[in-house]
C-alpha cells in the first residue's frame, strides 16, 4: 500500500483530540436518596458498565472517522505491476472497424464509441510517445510509428471496412509493428466487440514484452438473419437445364421468424421469389428451382431484408453455361463406335476423331476431354503431350485395346502418376459396386437402387498395379474387387482409367444403360468450373490460361477496372482474384482470349453477432496464459480505468465512505444508547 500524498498522514495526530476529550470529560453525578440502599447499589453498577461501553464505542468511532478522513486526503493505492505512463512509450492501438461495429451502443455506433475511447487512450500519454494504429485493412502504414497528432488524425478517419480479421492475426500484426520500436515500454490496446467467431485466443502467440489491454465495446443487439452460403445440386450446368439452388440461411436471434421474403435474380432478372420461416437460433436450407435460359456467364444474386446488419442480406454467385465442349477421340482406326454415338447426338459436344498416325498434337491443347480408345501401344510424343494437357486442367478417358503392349502403357500411366496395367484376367465376372456419390452419377439415379440390379458383364479385364496413388476413386468395381473404372485427380486435371476394352467380346458395358450417362457426365465435368463465389479479404488464386505480356487480365464491374496480380507458371497463370476488391457483387475476369465470371461476398464471420462477455474473455486469457488485462468500462469512463491501470488501484473513495459511516455510527450511539 502506498499513498499519493503521504504528507497528509501527519494529520493522524488529530486522533489525540477525541482521546483527550474521553479521558478528561468527567461527568458530575446528582445524589438521590433511596430507602433500599442494597437495591440502589445494583442499579449503579449496571449504569456504569453501559456508560463505559458507550463511551468506548463513541471514542472508537471518532478515531476511525478521523483516520479514514486523513487517509482519503492522502489517497492510498496499490501500485500497478506495470506503470504505462512513463517516458518513451510505444503504444499500439487496434480499432475493430468490421461490419459488426455498425451496431448501436450506448453512445452511437460501436465504431464511434471505439474511436472515442481510442482518443482518450492517446490523450493519456505524453506528446513525445509514439503510436501505431491497426484496422482491419492491414494497410502498409500500420507498421509506421506515428506522433500523437498523426495518430489522432488517423483515428478520426477510421471508417467501416468489409475486411474481417481474427484476434490472433491482430496480435501478430501489432507485435510485428511494436517490436520495431526502440522503446522499453510497449503497450497494446485492443478495442473490439470480440465476436465469438473471430476471438481465437488459443492461436495467439504471446509476447511478454508487450503489455496488452482488451477493451470490449458491447451492444445489446445480437439478433441477425443472414444468407450464409449457396450451392447447386448438380456440378454441371447446361442450357435449358432445371437447376436446384440450395440457400443456407441462419437466424442468429431469439425469435422465430415467419413468411420472410427471399428473391433470386439471374442476370438482373427476378426469377423465383419465395418465402420461408425459420426458428430461433436455427439454420435452414431453402431450395430454389429455375431453368437456365441463356448461355455464357450467369450472374446470380439472392436477397432478403433484415436489420441491424444489412451487408449480409445479399449473396452473389456466378457460373457459366458452356457454348461447346471440345472432345477429341484418338484411335487406331477412325470409325463409328459407341463413343461416337454418345457425343454426336448433342450439339453442345464438338466431337472429333483422329487416327493416331495422323494426329495434330495441337488439337489436344484445344480440347476439354481427350479419349484414348483402342490404342495397342503408347508412343513417347503422345504421352508427353497428354501429360501436359492433364497438368493444365484437361480430362483424359482411357479405354485400352483388347490386346495392348503392357510395357508402353506402364511407362505412359507411370508418367501420369496413376496405377498401370500389369496383367490380363480372363475370368468371367461382372460389376458389383457403383460409387453412387461420385460426381459422374450426380442426377443419374433418383435414389440409390436397392437389391440386385443388372450391371455390366465382363469376360476379360486388365489388372491394375497395387501402388498407392493420391486422389483415387474407384467408380465401378468388379466382384473380385478389381477396379473396372477408376478416376484420378492429377495436378489440375482428371484421368478416368478403364480396365476393360469397349469390344463386345470383352464386356457388355458399351450396350449397358450406364454407358451413356457415364460418358456424358465425364464430358460435362471436363469443363473448367470456378468457385460459385469468393469471400472478400481471403487471398485466393485461380488458374487461367497463360497470357502474353500485352494481353493482361482485368477484373471489371460497373465503374471498376483493375489489373490483378498474376503469376505465370508452366501450366498456366495464377490470378490473385481478391486483390483490391472491397465491394460485394458480380465481376468479370477477362482478357482478349478468355472471360469468366467472379462473385464476391462479405465475410459471414461478421454476421454472427454473438460476442464474448468480460468473464469469457478473462477465461480465455487465463487458460491460454496471455499477459493481458481487461478494461471493462461498463460506465463508459475509460479515463478512470486507464488511471487505475497506470497508477494502481485507488481507495480514497472507500476511505470517505468509511469516514462518513463511522460518523453516522457515532451519532447513532449518542442518540440511541442513553444511560
Amino acid at each position: 500500500m502506498k499513498f499519493a500524498y503521504p504528507e497528509f498522514l501527519y494529520a493522524l495526530f488529530a486522533i489525540a483530540i477525541p482521546i483527550i476529550i474521553h479521558l478528561f470529560n468527567f461527568r458530575k453525578f446528582k445524589k438521590i436518596y433511596f430507602s433500599n440502599v442494597e437495591f440502589l447499589k445494583e442499579v449503579q453498577q449496571e449504569t456504569q458498565a453501559k456508560s463505559k461501553l458507550k463511551h468506548l464505542l463513541i471514542l472508537l468511532s471518532r478515531i476511525l472517522a478521523i483516520t479514514f478522513l486523513v487517509f482519503a486526503f492522502a489517497q492510498p493505492y496499490l501500485p500497478s505491476i506495470t506503470n504505462n505512463i512513463t517516458q518513451n512509450n510505444a503504444v499500439g492501438l487496434y480499432i475493430d472497424n468490421s461490419f459488426s461495429m455498425e451496431s448501436t451502443g450506448e453512445n452511437g455506433t460501436l465504431l464511434d464509441e471505439a474511436k472515442e475511447k481510442a482518443l482518450t487512450i492517446v490523450n493519456a500519454y505524453l506528446p513525445t510517445d509514439k503510436f501505431t494504429l491497426i484496422t482491419n485493412q492491414f494497410s502498409a502504414g500500420d507498421q509506421r510509428l506515428l506522433s500523437k497528432e498523426e495518430v489522432i488524425e488517423k483515428i478520426e478517419a477510421v471508417t467501416i471496412s468489409p475486411s474481417t480479421k481474427t484476434i490472433s492475426n491482430v496480435y501478430s500484426r501489432n507485435n510485428s509493428a511494436l517490436n520495431n520500436a526502440q522503446s522499453a515500454n510497449k503497450n497494446f490496446y485492443l478495442l473490439s466487440d470480440f465476436q465469438a467467431t473471430i476471438s481465437d485466443f488459443e492461436k495467439i502467440t504471446v509476447d511478454t514484452s508487450i503489455n496488452t489491454y482488451l477493451t470490449p465495446i458491447t451492444t445489446s443487439k445480437t439478433s441477425n438473419l443472414y444468407i450464409d452460403s449457396c450451392w447447386f445440386s448438380s456440378p454441371t450446368h447446361l442450357l435449358f437445364q432445371q437447376e436446384t439452388l440450395a440457400v443456407n440461411i441462419k437466424n442468429n436471434g431469439e425469435d422465430d421468424l415467419e413468411n420472410i421474403p427471399l428473391k433470386l435474380y439471374i442476370n438482373n432478372q427476378l426469377i423465383t421469389p419465395t418465402t420461408f420461416s425459420i426458428k430461433a437460433n436455427e439454420s435452414k436450407v431453402v431450395f430454389l428451382n429455375y431453368t437456365n435460359k441463356s448461355k455464357g456467364i450467369q450472374r446470380g444474386k439472392i436477397e432478403l431484408k433484415d436489420a441491424p446488419v444489412t451487408t449480409d442480406d445479399v449473396f452473389y454467385f456466378t457460373y457459366a453455361i458452356a457454348e461447346n465442349i471440345n472432345i477429341l477421340s484418338i484411335e487406331n482406326e477412325k470409325g463409328q463406335t459407341a463413343i461416337t454415338a454418345v457425343y454426336q447426338t448433342d450439339s453442345i459436344f464438338n466431337f472429333v476423331q483422329h487416327n493416331l498416325n495422323q494426329l495434330d498434337y495441337s488439337l489436344i491443347k484445344k480440347s476439354n476431354l481427350v479419349i484414348l480408345h483402342h490404342l495397342k501401344e503408347m508412343n513417347t510424343g503422345l504421352a508427353n503431350a497428354i501429360k501436359q494437357f492433364v497438368d493444365e486442367g484437361g480430362s483424359l478417358l482411357v479405354f485400352p485395346a483388347p490386346e495392348i503392349d503392357i510395357d508402353s502403357y506402364r511407362e505412359f500411366l507411370s508418367l501420369m502418376n496413376v496405377n498401370y496395367y500389369t496383367a490380363t484376367d480372363t475370368m468371367a465376372t461382372k460389376v458389383r459396386t457403383i460409387h453412387y456419390k461420385h460426381p459422374i452419377f450426380k442426377n443419374v439415379f433418383d435414389e440409390q437402387p436397392k437389391g440386385n440390379i443388372d450391371l455390366p458383364q465382363v469376360t476379360k479385364h486388365y489388372i491394375l498395379s497395387k501402388n498407392t496413388t493420391s486422389f483415387k476413386t474407384e467408380v465401378l468395381t468388379l466382384k473380385n474387387d478389381d477396379p473396372f473404372l477408376t478416376s484420378y485427380k492429377v495436378n489440375k486435371g482428371n484421368i478416368y482409367l478403364s480396365t476393360v476394352a469397349l469390344d463386345k467380346t470383352n464386356s457388355t458395358f458399351s450396350k449397358h444403360a450406364l454407358f451413356v450417362p457415364i460418358l456424358y457426365n465425364i464430358a460435362l465435368l471436363s469443363q473448367t468450373n470456378y468457385p460459385l463465389f469468393f469471400t472478400i479479404g481471403q487471398n485466393v488464386t485461380i488458374d487461367v490460361p497463360s497470357f502474353q505480356e500485352n494481353n493482361l487480365y482485368h477484373i471489371t464491374n460497373t465503374n471498376f477496372d483493375i489489373i490483378p496480380p498474376a503469376k505465370n507458371t508452366n501450366n498456366g497463370t495464377n490470378i490473385f482474384i481478391n486483390s483490391a476488391v472491397e465491394l460485394a457483387g458480380n465481376y468479370v475476369l477477362e482478357n482478349e482470349q478468355f472471360k469468366t465470371g467472379l462473385a464476391y461476398n462479405y465475410n459471414r464471420l461478421e454476421s454472427d453477432l454473438t460476442t464474448l462477455s468480460s468473464e469469457e474473455i478473462q477465461h480465455q486469457i487465463t487458460i491460454n496464459s496471455i499477459n493481458a488485462k481487461i478494461i471493462d468500462n461498463t460506465s463508459g469512463n475509460i479515463k478512470s480505468a486507464l488511471i487505475e491501470l497506470n497508477t494502481g488501484k485507488r481507495y480514497w473513495k472507500y476511505c470517505i465512505i468509511l469516514a462518513l459511516l463511522f460518523l453516522a455510527i457515532e451519532i447513532a450511539l449518542i442518540k440511541l444508547l442513553k444511560t
